[in-house]
């Protein structure tokens, strides 16, 4: 059976709670999928009383429907996360990538305008940030899905870090948990950190572990049963002349898979927040120089992305020589594998949507960033459909 959004008279025109939005996932979750309220509380901005308050009333205003899957009609959890296969072949079709898997989603609208450019502590701001959040994390999903099919026993996996990597880790961790027979047999599985760096988090949304490559690896380790000694951290050290001498070598190392998200160096990327300025102290010039350029040039703004840490330009036309120095010097000392371990990955899982990729995935999907680290002809995009419909539409 599944549960499905009913739309009568009886939904309430009152003020609109945040959490509306989510009803019929927190539902899904909840009810059908047995995750507690404690769990979901860490997911959704809500406590777990607030929650079980919330759902108790939706649940008596009758918004829900019980339907029986013998009837032939969609599941609520294909009806939150719809697949579009005849978009994503021509998204596939149409840009420089091996294949997409383009997911319909509901409830993640502020991800899709230019509010993320707003100041978070105002209300659509806020809003677009939340949702950005979210998005990402149903394409984590669809992600773990698609990774679940990919795994092979003795594979070696390169994980990366941000919020698509890391929600696609978690959501597979609550897929182990259901069907623990899908993760046996890969405690010979290889898995290397792809990029250092110390605490990244989501903009808004409650998330209980950091974002970064260790943690990521840490985790997929321990849901596919990994010994530690087949684990390579790169360590917390974003730089790497910060790194310890014993630092674990990448020569010869051969990756079957990579996990990556794809980040655009403006607005809330880690690099240029606050709380980055202390690790980054050493790396202030460049930055200053980045931020100077997207400021003055405001069609620049979107310039400048990265994967993996290594930064690579997105813009139109040639880039100012400085911006070129300023780009060089960071990947000079970035701690990150070389670039031959990511450029011979043999496939890529590439987790990213919403307005504020936008602008970075364009320009990678259609091969125009001759500097990226990774070859888009190996990539496998986990997207949504109004990324995917934007991209189409630029040609």
């Amino acid at each position: 059976m599944s549960i499905s959004p009913q739309t009568g008279s009886n939904q309430s025109e009152a003020r609109v709670d945040p959490l509306d939005q989510f009803a019929l996932e927190i539902a899904r979750r909840n009810k059908l999928e047995g995750e507690s309220l404690q769990k979901l509380a860490n997911i959704f901005p809500a406590g777990a009383t607030t929650l079980h308050r919330k759902l108790k009333g939706w649940l008596e205003e009758g918004r829900f429907d019980l339907i029986d899957k013998w009837t032939g009609q969609p599941t609520t959890s294909q009806a939150a996360i719809a697949i579009d296969e005849p978009l994503g072949e021509r998204l596939a079709r149409g840009t420089a990538i091996r294949r997409a898997r383009v997911a319909r989603l509901t409830g993640v609208e502020a991800a899709a305008g230019d509010d993320y450019r707003m100041h978070a502590a105002s209300e659509r701001g806020q809003a677009a940030y939340q949702a950005g959040d979210y998005l990402h994390r149903a394409l984590g999903d669809v992600a773990a899905r698609f990774l679940s099919d990919r795994l092979r026993p003795n594979m070696t996996i390169g994980l990366a870090s941000g919020r698509g990597v890391a929600l696609t880790v978690d959501r597979l961790e609550d897929m182990a948990k259901d069907r623990r027979e899908w993760m046996s047999g890969y405690q010979d599985v290889r898995i290397f950190s792809l990029s250092g760096g110390s605490w990244m988090g989501t903009w808004a949304m409650p998330f209980n572990r950091p974002l970064d490559a260790d943690a990521n690896v840490f985790h997929l380790g321990t849901i596919l049963h990994v010994s530690p000694d087949i684990r390579t951290y790169v360590g917390s050290w974003l730089l790497a002349g910060e790194r310890a001498a014993e630092q674990a070598s990448y020569q010869g190392v051969h990756l079957d898979l990579a996990i990556v998200g794809i980040g655009q160096l403006n607005t809330g990327h880690h690099f240029l927040r606050p709380d980055a300025a202390l690790q980054l102290e050493s790396m202030s010039s460049a930055l200053a120089t980045i931020r100077e350029f997207q400021d003055k040039e405001g069609d620049e703004q979107a310039s400048i992305a990265d994967i993996c840490h290594v930064l690579f330009y997105v813009g139109t036309g040639q880039p100012h020589d400085r911006v070129i120095e300023a780009i060089n010097e960071l990947n000079s000392v970035m701690s990150t594998p070389p670039r031959k371990t990511l450029e011979s990955a043999e496939e890529v899982i590439l987790v990213a949507g919403g307005a504020q990729k936008e602008e970075a995935l364009y320009h990678f999907v259609m091969g125009n960033c001759r500097d990226a680290p990774i070859d888009p002809a190996r990539v496998t995009l986990i997207t949504d459909s109004w990324t995917a419909d934007r991209i189409l539409e630029r040609g």
